[in-house]
């Protein structure tokens, strides 16, 4: 019989080449070490469903529509609709045998058996070829997959019905099967069994990911089964595919701390930053996260190679109430891998809006050095002069990380910072006064020091001849007299 197609879309496995019609889903290779193709079609105008394998030694076609009902021993046709029909051929070493089964409408049902182009008598050559062929027929294909799943639900719940899709070898029979067993009154508490028994057989992330999307409603019922969904990802090679089910399941429910570790796992095996990044901002956006996953989670970003997909977790991160000194530090942790100077001072700017430990700002005044653009140094800076209150060994040091800048006028940024700065002290106020020695333009010593004057004028005789001995470095004599009219 021949048969119209819609446009084929191919795509290509380890060992075979999958061809597959509108309104049929993709497929694995089977576990055979021979090369084979498989082709599977469906034409959604008479309901015809067509499976075709071959492997080089022989080739094996089904063609059906219809419903069809088979005995409960899988061996023979029980009945078919008025419209069934259904052709099973087998090549093997050249030498094909053939059935055709068709129903002429009444329930009156034709059966023929040939070998080659000859036809023989249906019984017993053909009836004893149809009761070897058919079940793996049923196994290979979804011929009767309803009936057969509702049967073995019938006789022994969801066990039976795993029991059964073990014994197939292709992701896309299977992920069929499981399907339809989802539809079956399954008990709850055995959601987790059903995931766990499909996910251990199934290669494709293709159609794990169908079948966890599909019932993810389902599976946030049960918190074991929840475990078990999170816990599939991590057996997918696609981070596209790990990132769907993570953000699906997500949308559902809260995720409970051994979920999250879970997901982070997933999300630390990940090689795409994108994916990575993706998972944890879903996760960020849970509302129960406490501060200890916060924490892990920025921890997780160690992961992210891209700066700037770092950036974007870190920032989110940093969005959470409530966190505690161990989530500041493992930012300030994170921000040592990144490179760019314009990120360090996104992620920067944002930490310092928070209250940091001195843990936390011995550690970030360390990573000044590895800032080379005066721009964002000055950023960072004095961000850092306006939030936080330096204890004068930290001030030092930022002072160290100042003398490495090269810009005059980024350096007078800076030194006006600190002199406006809230907890300014005498000591502090000398060593911004002495930090001018490092500067070569006159015009911007003389804005340091007249910026400095008012403070130096109510302080000590000790600040008042530190800003003498730095106004001699002025060569300018009229910046010179600038400077030391100031005070006067």
């Amino acid at each position: 019989m021949t048969f119209s197609f819609a446009k084929r879309i191919t795509a290509t496995f380890v060992g075979m080449t999958l061809l597959i019609q509108p309104l049929t889903a993709q497929t694995t290779a089977s576990n055979s070490s021979k090369s084979s193709s498989v082709s599977i079609s469906s034409d959604s105008r008479d309901n015809t469903h067509r499976w075709k394998t071959s492997n080089g030694f022989d080739n094996f076609n089904v063609e059906y529509r219809g419903k069809i009902e088979i005995t409960d021993d899988d061996k023979d046709i029980k009945s078919m609709s008025d419209d069934g029909y259904l052709e099973i051929s087998k090549t093997v070493f050249g030498s094909k045998r053939s059935i055709v089964i068709e129903s002429k409408g009444n329930g009156k049902i034709v059966r023929e058996y040939y070998e080659g182009r000859t036809q023989v008598n249906w019984d017993p050559a053909g009836k004893n070829w149809l009761s070897e062929i058919l079940p793996e027929v049923v196994r290979t294909t979804t011929l009767c997959a309803e009936s057969r799943v509702a049967r073995f639900f019938r006789q022994g719940g969801t066990n039976t019905v795993l029991s059964e899709i073990d014994k197939m070898e292709s992701d896309y029979v299977r992920s069929a099967y499981a399907n339809l067993l989802m539809k079956q009154p399954v008990q709850v508490k055995d959601y987790s069994v059903v995931i766990n028994r499909y996910a251990e057989k199934t290669e494709s992330d293709y159609y794990m990911t169908e079948f966890l999307k599909n019932h993810t409603a389902k599976f946030l019922q049960n918190p074991e089964a929840t475990t078990a969904l999170f816990s599939a990802t991590r057996k997918m090679d696609s981070d596209h595919y790990k990132t769907v089910v993570i953000k699906e399941a997500l949308r559902g429910q809260m995720a409970s701390i051994q979920n999250v570790k879970i997901i982070l796992q997933a999300a630390s095996q990940m090689e795409s930053d994108y994916y990575i990044s993706e998972v944890l901002s879903s996760l960020l956006k849970q509302s129960n996260l406490t501060d200890a996953v916060v924490a892990e989670i920025i921890t997780t970003t160690g992961s992210i190679e891209s700066d700037h997909y770092k950036t974007v977790v870190l920032t989110e991160a940093m969005e959470k109430s409530g966190l505690s000194a161990t989530s500041y530090n493992r930012v300030v942790e994170s921000v040592k891998t990144i490179e760019s100077d314009h990120y360090i001072t996104v992620v920067l700017n944002d930490l310092l809006k928070n209250k940091l430990t001195d843990e936390a700002l011995n550690t970030l005044l360390t990573i000044f050095p590895s800032i080379e653009s005066d721009h964002y140094k000055t950023e960072v800076i004095t961000s850092l002069l306006k939030r936080q209150d330096l204890k004068e060994e930290q001030f030092d040091k930022l002072m160290d990380a100042f003398d490495r800048m090269d810009s005059d006028h980024y350096k007078t940024v800076v030194l006006q910072q600190a002199i406006g700065s809230s907890n300014l002290s005498e000591a502090k106020l000398i060593k911004i006064i002495q930090m001018t020695s490092g500067m070569d333009s006159d015009h911007y010593i003389t804005e340091v020091l007249t910026y400095a004057a008012p403070k130096v004028k109510a302080g000590s005789a000790n600040v008042q001849s530190a800003y003498r001995t730095a106004a001699k470095n002025i060569s300018s004599e009229t910046y010179y007299g600038r400077a030391l009219r100031a005070i006067e």
